[in-house]
Parts: structure tokens; C-alpha cells; sequence
């Protein structure tokens, strides 16, 4: 996978930059058919779609879809349109939303799902092939609810070609103990780095007295490994630069768990000029050749998992913990 990605950035190195892989995880999808629908449905199922959008569900914590979607009212932008049984309601078209969440969460173990009815055989609707994928949900009476067991997603919906998809990426399993994220700093030649360095540290796994080496998981920084010559933290050009990002995105995701022992840390200081991270105290300082490193270890009984990861121009890094 790794050489992969390292081959895609190699070869796209003089193009546009690409969009970054989902980094933290595996990715499920699933879509229904919007063929069919009338304006006002499909304005429907897009308020819905739109409000749920993005929304991000931690490791035990509670999904629900009337609170997140709200009211179905002309009040809030909503038409009469048929729903699920061939009725014409104010809001018809908003329970394909939740059917097709449930048609990505059935592909997780973990989802426990504390209210869950469907249309069963008033279900007269061809979105879903089967009844019992079709979630029935009123503002007033019906919910969709799970409780995530499964780790930490988040949930992306939009509307495509005649199909509602939605998709679920898994940012981790266990409990989410810190995360931390800032808009990279350079230019694409900068973001290439932190890409490539982001995914040599995610889906780390630290067990009880592991330590975490951030030169030896991302290695040398050399055009041979794909790095190219960009700024680092003190405005310097570089083969790598930017890598340092990585490290202070793991850092600031770390550095008040108390689970974590910090062996070594360098910062750049005064020499810091760079903007994307406010403080010169989080803005850590690598160097493979001159081995500066920046080491922790794990001290808590379970398993530690790091993702570090780009979105957008995001860089982000979770920290989850798990027990048997």
C-alpha cells in the first residue's frame, strides 16, 4: 500500500496535487437510487443529507438522526413530497437518508442500535431492494439511534449522478483519547512531504512499554523515498521539508495524555518562522541525519493506535486507546 501511494506521488510530482488518501482507515460506502424523485423530494433528502454531512461519532458515543436532521417543517425548508409508504408528507424523501447510513453501517461490527424500525410491508418505495433496509424515522415519534462500538468514524453523504452515497471513514478503534490538527503549512511541494511522512505514522500500534520513534517509522527524507526540497520550520530549503509538521501534529495530539512519557523532544525555537502552529514550544525539530528524533512511550495498559492524516490542507492526528 505504502509503495503504492509513494509511486502515485512520484509520478503525479508535476502535476496538480492529488487528493490525499483516506489515511486513517478503510473506507465504506453505500448509495440508493434518487431516479425518479421529484424536485421536491430531492430538496428533501438534500437538507437532510446536508445536515448530517461531516458529522464525526467517537468510540462509544451516541448517533442520532432526528437531532442531527431536526425538524422536518416548512419552517426549516422542507416540501410536501411522497415518503417511504407512497405518502405525501412535509419532509417525504428524508428517511433514504437514514436508510442509506444503515445500508453503510451494516458492513461494521460494533453498531448497536438503540431504535431502529423500518417501513416493513407499507414499503412501497425502490430506493432499497428490500423492506427491511428501509429505516422509518419521524421527528415526533421515530428515531434512528446507535451507540458506536465500533471505533471512531465520521460520516460524508452527497449527492452524485442520480444516487445518494454515503460513506463512513474509520478513524480508529478504541476509546479517542486526543486529537489534534492545523492548516499544513508550504506549498505543494511541502504538502507532498507531510503526505508521504503522514502515512509512514499511520496506524501505529503502541503496546504497554512500547516507544514511539518518529525517525524510525518515517526514515530518511530523501528523493530516493519519494521527498522533495521544500521549506522547513525555520524557512530553509530541504529535501523533506515539512516533514517536521507530522511531528508536531503527533506531539500536540500527545503531549497532555498521561499515558505518554516523552524520551526525547526538540523544537525549533527561536528559529521558528513559519505560521502553522502558533507557538515555537510545539513546532518540533527532526533531522534523521543528524539524529534528532522525537520519542515517547506508551504507559498505559492497553494499545495505543496514532492515525496521522490530510484533508484538504488539514493535517490531523487521533490517538485511540483500546483494552482486550
Amino acid at each position: 500500500m505504502k509503495k503504492v501511494a509513494l509511486l502515485l506521488v512520484l509520478v503525479l510530482l508535476f502535476g496538480p496535487l492529488p487528493a490525499p488518501p483516506a489515511f486513517a482507515g478503510e473506507r465504506i460506502t453505500a448509495s440508493t437510487p434518487l431516479s425518479g424523485s421529484t424536485r421536491a423530494r430531492l430538496n428533501n433528502i438534500q437538507r437532510a443529507a446536508d445536515a448530517i454531512d461531516g458529522a464525526r461519532v467517537g468510540y462509544g458515543e451516541a448517533f442520532s438522526f432526528n437531532d442531527l436532521v431536526g425538524p422536518r417543517t416548512s419552517r426549516y425548508g422542507y416540501e410536501s413530497a411522497i415518503n417511504g409508504r407512497g405518502v405525501k408528507v412535509i419532509g417525504g424523501g428524508v428517511a433514504q437518508v437514514a436508510s442509506t447510513i444503515y445500508l453503510a453501517l451494516k458492513q461494521l461490527d460494533g453498531i448497536e442500535y438503540e431504535e431502529k424500525k423500518t417501513y416493513g410491508n407499507r414499503f412501497n418505495g425502490k430506493y432499497v431492494e428490500h423492506s427491511r433496509d428501509a429505516i422509518l424515522v419521524d421527528y415526533d415519534n421515530v428515531d434512528f439511534r446507535f451507540i458506536n462500538e465500533q471505533g471512531g468514524f465520521d460520516i460524508e453523504l452527497w449527492i452524485e449522478r442520480d444516487r445518494l452515497y454515503c460513506a463512513l471513514n474509520l478513524r480508529g478503534k478504541g476509546r479517542a483519547l486526543s486529537s489534534a490538527s492545523f492548516e499544513t503549512g508550504g506549498n505543494r511541494a511541502a504538502r507532498i512531504n507531510i503526505a508521504l511522512a503522514a502515512d509512514s505514522i499511520t496506524d501505529t500500534a503502541l503496546y504497554p512499554g512500547d516507544e514511539f520513534s518518529f525517525n524510525e517509522l518515517v526514515g530518511p527524507r530523501t528523493s530516493k523515498y519519494g521527498y522533495v526540497a521544500a521549506l522547513n520550520g525555520r524557512g530553509a530549503q530541504v529535501t523533506g521539508g515539512g516533514v517536521a509538521q507530522v511531528a508536531s501534529a503527533v506531539w500536540m495530539a500527545v503531549k497532555n495524555l498521561k499515558c505518554v512519557r516523552v524520551l526525547e523532544k526538540s523544537t525549533y525555537g527561536a528559529k521558528y518562522n513559519q505560521d502553522y502552529v502558533q507557538s515555537a514550544s510545539d513546532a518540533i525539530l527532526t533531522d534523521y541525519v543528524a539524529d534528532i528524533d522525537f520519542r515517547f512511550r506508551y504507559t498505559g495498559d492497553g494499545m495505543m493506535s496514532i492515525y496521522a492524516y490530510v484533508e484538504g490542507r488539514e493535517l490531523v492526528c487521533d490517538i485511540y486507546e483500546s483494552f482486550e
